[in-house]
């Protein structure tokens, strides 16, 4: 199920949850609860408009608090349909007209109270429409339902304006009641005044804040879009760069070949020669170019694997580093004169020349340890590349691996090609960091051959001494 689909059902739900509380909201808060009955029998006892006045706010409280999980409820149904099928927006709206009626009539059975079905509540529902059809009111929609709680309260208190109950509003029990009294008191104009103030402040200030909501969901989108548009550009130099410097080596590689070609045609014709040292060098010539092609294919190809001896492996690459001259303290180490790997020969070495030149630069003279070790752990050949510089903070173990990261304001594609390339070789690799103590990567590959030694060697060079 796709994230629109989730957040679909779950407002459906939370729709179908606040219609059933609203089913039930005329047992939590009646008129009597908060004392609007009190309050008009003190306006007829002694003719105070005050009280009046408060049995007016109190009323209109009780109904937005009876009213806001109807009208909230189905606003969050249409919000989720709508969101799963925008095509049918308007049949979910019609569907919220036809419930309205049929909620009031469950109400008046369940509670025996009459709840008017008239324009406060059809005004409600075309606000249900406008705030479902406005895309960019809201971020959020608990944004939209703040916004929607204040018209329906400055609605609300429209049904105590005398002069617009021939217009269908204030036809309930009580709000006739509140009408009646203010007839006899002679404070007919107070309630319009009153009613209609509350209704233009409230309804002013959802407005105001739906512009302000409005202007800033308009802001955040711009500036999401914009860093939307920021990566993938970044993306999009990354991606030329990294093709660009494919399409160079190929051409270079293919460049190499033909002289390569003619050097070994030159050797062969050489070793037919009669005399000893020119057929030794020829055939030495040979070999070499022999080497060459391979690590050419390999380049070219890369699936293209051969069986190795690890201590060759980091040999060759160490002898690609000259930086590791100016650390004071290297150590390399190799279980097994045995062990032997099946790779491309010269992208595992470039991965771990990458490491390597990683450890370089973490580590400070004179005090910089670097250790290259292999061995086996459970039929896999482990090489290990560890070091006591300044480490990694654990919250970015994940995001080293991402192409373009990088804490050296490099391209970051160094440490994605490693694991890329240790991935095609069959392996896989791990890190382990702390911070100001050092690093530890270790890339585990299948093992290949036999073991048959138990030699262990282990080459100390201390250089720079």
């Amino acid at each position: 199920m796709t994230k629109k689909q989730n957040l679909s059902t779950t407002f459906v739900w939370w729709g179908l949850g606040l219609l059933a509380a609203g089913l039930l909201a005329p047992m939590v808060i009646t008129v009597h609860d908060i004392g609007v009955i009190e309050d008009m029998e003190r306006s007829i006892a002694t003719g105070n408009i005050s009280f009046l006045i408060m049995s007016v706010v109190k009323l209109a409280i009780v109904n937005t608090v009876r009213g806001f999980p109807i009208y909230t409820g189905l606003f969050l149904i249409s919000e989720g349909l709508a969101l799963f099928q925008r095509r049918r927006a308007m049949v979910f709206h019609l569907v919220s007209f036809l419930l309205v009626p049929v909620i009031y009539e469950l109400i008046h059975f369940l509670h025996g109270i009459m709840y008017d079905f008239g324009v406060p509540a059809v005004t409600m529902l075309f606000m249900i429409i406008i705030a479902n059809r406005l895309r960019n009111l809201a971020r959020r929609t608990p944004h939209k339902v703040i916004v929607f709680v204040l018209i329906l309260f400055g609605v609300q208190c429209l049904d105590f304006v005398p002069f617009l109950t021939n217009f269908g509003f204030g036809r309930g029990e009580t709000s006739m009641d509140i009408k009646r009294i203010a007839e006899i008191h002679h404070a007919v104009n107070v309630l319009n005044i009153v009613g209609t103030s509350l209704f233009v402040l409230l309804v002013g200030n959802a407005f105001i804040l739906a512009r302000f909501l409005q202007l800033y969901t308009k802001e955040i989108f711009a500036v999401e879009r914009e860093l939307e548009l920021e990566s993938l550009n970044h993306q999009l130099r990354l991606q030329t760069l990294e093709n660009r410097s494919l399409r160079e080596m190929q051409a270079l590689v293919h460049d190499l070949k033909t002289p390569l070609t003619a050097i070994q045609g030159l050797a062969g014709v050489m070793s037919m020669s009669g005399e000893q040292n020119i057929r030794e060098y020829s055939n030495y010539i040979s070999e070499t170019v022999d080497k060459m092609n391979i690590m050419i294919s390999e380049l070219l190809h890369d699936d293209r694997q051969h069986i190795i001896s690890v201590k060759e492996l980091l040999e060759y690459s160490i002898a690609h580093i000259p930086k590791l001259n100016e650390i004071s303290h290297f150590r390399l180490m190799t279980g097994h004169e045995s062990l032997f790997v099946k790779v491309n020969k010269i992208k595992m070495a470039r991965a771990i020349i990458n490491l390597l030149e990683n450890a370089i630069a973490a580590v400070e003279a004179p005090s910089g340890v670097i250790r290259l070790e292999a061995g086996r752990q459970n039929d896999k050949v482990v090489i290990t590349i560890a070091d006591n510089g300044k480490g990694i903070e654990e919250q970015i173990y994940q995001q080293v691996w991402e192409v373009g990261f990088s804490t050296k304001n490099s391209s970051g594609i160094g440490l994605a090609f490693v694991r890329d390339v240790v991935k095609k070789n069959g392996g896989s690799i791990t890190i382990t960091s702390n911070l100001k103590q050092g690093t530890e990567i270790s890339i585990s590959l299948p093992e290949e051959g036999q073991n048959d030694g138990t030699e262990y060697y282990e080459k100390n060079q201390d250089i720079g001494n």
